[in-house]
């Protein structure tokens, strides 16, 4: 493993040495000004690399990160950046997915190990993971997430997770029949010390699909965005495929998904209120660079609709990929019966089709069911909070 720093100030490069001195093993530290950093691009693919950079010359540091964003065994670390929505996206978008505001040797210890476990799996096949997004509440997405990632397990045969992130509105246990189960509350209470038995008892099943659905909403509380990145972490190691069904509302931690989705579905309705939502999430994804990544689904399309689809691109500004008619009946008996919808009706039909794009084109090397194992379960421990002035941004 080797350590880099980069920055114009010898004090940082110490700084650095010191704060994580007996804490992590390097077989190399390398001292390195901005005009030196070049030296990373020179790394071989099996040496791994903590890259730790000092954000006090914000653009060569963004300039730096963008050159190595993409390289799995080189783990980039910012210090100093990131206090601003507007400086935090700049470095989301260029590749930084660890961000530490202030320099404190606690802080940095904190995030260095996160990237540390990050480099230790930065081989390990991920899933592939799918955002659905709805324009507005009330659009439909959660029972398209809910359904497309349960036939897409059940036929692709492979281990796929549905996670429910809207945590304050969230439909997923209601409409499975969950209640009375584990919730994504208390996975995220959990999401730094998961592991694979606590997660066998925390997941629960629809026919092939392992979910965590939604808790009581509690609106007065607020869990750290780097707990959504910690249990996300370790979803993607545990599945072939992660569907996340978010709730829309621009969170630090829907951020975090989209950024890192394969393909990510825009639930709109054909109403020109969720239209109109729809163009505004749109420029939202364009601000994220991430619009060759999504995908319009139009739900509740009716045979005559006083727009057509291209009116609707053209009011979106984003391409029309699904259309799915409206299905109320069969969607009533699904969730009368906590099930996933069936495939032969109209409606299940549209949202096969969803279901067979999701499904990995090379099934990944087969990974063991990790929701299979049932062991005594006691409680679960309210989580520690994020210390402060460290913020992860994926």
């Amino acid at each position: 493993m080797i350590l880099a720093t980069v920055s114009s100030d010898p004090g940082f490069h110490s700084d650095v040495r010191a704060a994580l001195d007996g804490n992590f093993r390097f077989e190399v530290a390398w001292d390195l000004n901005y005009d030196d950093a070049a030296r990373l691009h020179g790394l071989k693919s099996d040496q791994k690399c903590l890259n730790i950079v000092d954000f006090s010359d914000a653009a060569r540091a963004l300039s730096l990160a963008r050159t190595l964003a993409g390289r799995l065994q080189i783990a980039t670390i910012v210090v100093g950046g990131g206090e601003s929505r507007e400086e935090l996206l700049m470095l989301m978008q260029a590749g930084v997915r660890d961000v530490l505001p202030q320099f404190t040797a606690a802080g940095l210890l904190q995030v260095s190990s996160r990237a540390m476990e990050a480099l230790g799996a930065a081989g390990e096949m991920l899933a592939d993971l799918y955002a659905f997004v709805p324009a507005k509440p009330g659009c439909g997405a959660s029972t398209v997430a809910i359904n497309a990632a349960g036939m897409a397990s059940a036929v692709s045969g492979e281990s796929t997770l549905l996670l429910d992130f809207d945590i304050r509105l969230g439909l997923t246990t209601f409409l499975l029949k969950a209640a009375g189960t584990h919730t994504i509350v208390d996975a995220l209470e959990q999401a730094k010390h998961l592991d694979r038995d606590m997660w066998a008892n925390l997941v629960s099943h629809a026919g092939d699909l392992d979910f965590l659905g939604s808790g009581a909403g509690d609106f007065s509380r607020a869990i750290p965005a780097a707990n959504f990145t910690e249990l996300l972490d370790f979803a993607v190691r545990q599945y072939s495929v992660v569907a996340v069904d978010l709730p829309g509302s621009m969170e630090e931690h829907e951020l975090d998904v989209l950024l890192r989705a394969k393909r990510i579905m825009l639930v709109c309705t054909p109403d020109i209120g969720a239209l109109h939502v729809a163009r505004r999430k749109s420029q939202w994804f364009q601000d994220l660079r991430l619009t060759d990544k999504v995908s319009v689904v139009l739900n509740c399309v009716e045979r005559r609709s006083t727009l057509s689809v291209q009116d609707i691109e053209r009011i979106v500004q984003l391409p029309v990929r699904y259309m799915l008619p409206a299905g109320a009946k069969d969607v009533s008996k699904a969730v009368q019966n906590g099930e996933i919808l069936d495939r032969t009706c109209p409606l299940g039909r549209q949202l096969a089709a969803i279901a067979a794009d999701m499904i990995p084109e090379q099934p990944a090397v087969s990974k063991p069911s990790p929701a299979r194992r049932f062991i005594e379960y006691f409680s679960v421990s309210p989580a520690r909070e994020a210390r402060q002035g460290t913020m992860r941004t994926t």
